[in-house]
């Protein structure tokens, strides 16, 4: 067994050897997931046991690694080691049996995680998954004998003695023995020189938990099918076999985000050289997006402003505003005089609106006059009347016809600095609007 162990070690250090290889040149969404399991193995062949025991009645503790790399969405591969071991006892009519055999299992696997986005989620946090595969398994199968390396004779009165009860002057020639409990006395078929070698086929079904982006907890149970009837040193007719019932630990070196694929072909270290408006700024650094083609700009991204009076130079007519100065959206100060009549304008503009949202609104009924309109219109053999040019933009609903709300939308604009008409023109719209 020291062989097999050493053997394992190696297989264990090159695959991780390998892979730490892998790491450098792909990164740690190629490197498998690792984990480490513990339990208890059971036997079952031959040797039934005592009456009323289970399966795991005669349990021994067994332990392992496995190593496990997903090949797709739905289907990976596995590689489990299981080190531990089996033993069994059994009274009968005449002698007691019992063994105890070290085992040693490798098995490569095609592992099935149902939370492949196909079954269940692959963000869940809880999924089942199975894996099937073939092994090599190494055993030694050993016996608790008597002095005389021969199996214990088992008597009607529950003892144990170095005599078989059915010959004769047994009862007066047999002596009482005593079970050391140790199994050291290395057992062979005189018959057939067996292999104490063979393979497997384990058949895995278990629970996986996300306990964190990069650990797992996962129980399972192992079916392990042999192909030898000599785990016990009986052959009596099938194979033995044995189930491993474990809690493991796995470590994912690449968490659920670092696995997913979707952005694989993108370089993110792309968006931090971006200059989307071409000004020579970052989009990262840039604060005045969309600056447009060959404005001069500031280091941060916006278009220079030598007078500072908040209208940049590609759109100021003024270059050289005295500080302090009130411009209009085109760069130009803005005088007193100026000031004085807008606010002359402004209060026109006011009355004017104030007196046609009482006559409109108060004489006429809108929808009255515009079916009017159209009528008209229709029935007419004078040409439809048109809108001006000037006024043309301002049909929103485009019935060539300049309702109340398009006039008091045309106003509310001219308050807001949204549209280039002054206060002669909003009278003229006016007036053109109780002509029609």
């Amino acid at each position: 067994m020291k062989k097999y162990t050493l053997l394992s070690v190696i297989t264990i250090l090159t695959v991780g050897m390998t892979f730490g290889q892998k790491e450098k040149s792909n990164g740690l969404k190629h490197i498998p997931s690792i984990g480490l399991h513990g339990g208890v193995l059971s036997y079952m062949g031959d040797v039934k046991g005592a009456e009323g025991t289970s399966i795991y009645s005669y349990a021994k503790p067994a332990y392992g690694f496995y190593l496990e790399k997903k090949i797709g969405s739905i289907f990976g591969v596995s590689v489990n080691g299981m080190f531990g071991e089996i033993s069994k006892s059994q009274l009968d009519n005449d002698v007691f049996l019992n063994f105890e055999t070290s085992v040693m299992n490798f098995d490569l696997n095609l592992l099935l995680d149902f939370d492949n986005g196909k079954i269940i989620n692959e963000s869940s946090l809880f999924s089942p998954y199975v894996s099937f595969g073939v092994g090599y398994l190494a055993f030694d199968p050993k016996g608790d004998l008597s002095s005389n390396g021969k199996l214990y004779n088992h008597w009607n009165d529950g003892t144990i003695r170095n005599m078989a009860q059915s010959v004769s002057g047994a009862d007066t020639l047999s002596t009482v023995l005593n079970r050391d409990y140790e199994y050291e006395t290395a057992l062979k078929d005189s018959n057939n020189n067996y292999s104490k070698t063979t393979f497997t086929i384990p058949i895995r079904f278990g629970l996986k938990f996300q306990m964190s982006d990069h650990i797992d907890v996962r129980i399972s149970g192992a079916y392990i099918i042999t192909m030898t009837d000599y785990l016990d040193n009986i052959a009596a007719g099938g194979n033995d076999n044995m189930l491993y019932t474990s809690f493991g630990l796995q470590y994912n070196f690449a968490s659920k985000s670092e696995k997913d694929d979707k952005y694989k072909d993108f370089d993110f270290s792309d968006l931090d050289k971006d200059d989307t408006d071409g000004d020579g700024v970052l989009d990262h650094k840039d604060l005045c997006q969309g600056t447009p083609e060959g404005v001069k700009v500031d280091n941060k991204g916006c278009a220079l402003d030598g007078d500072k009076d908040g209208v940049p130079d590609y759109k100021d007519k003024d270059l050289n505003t005295p500080d302090g100065s009130v411009v209009a959206m085109d760069g130009t100060a803005i005088t007193d005089e100026m000031m004085a009549e807008k606010e002359l304008m402004r209060d026109s503009v006011i009355t004017e609106y104030r007196t046609f949202i009482a006559e409109d609104l108060s004489k006429k009924d809108e929808e009255e006059i515009k079916k009017q309109y159209k009528e008209a219109n229709t029935t007419s053999t004078i040409s439809n009347v048109t809108i001006p040019e000037k006024f043309q933009v301002l049909d929103v609903d485009g019935d060539s016809y300049i309702s109340a709300k398009e006039v008091t939308g045309a106003i509310d604009g001219f308050f807001e600095g949204e549209n280039n008409l002054s206060a002669k023109d909003l009278n003229t719209l006016i007036d053109f609007y109780f002509d029609q």
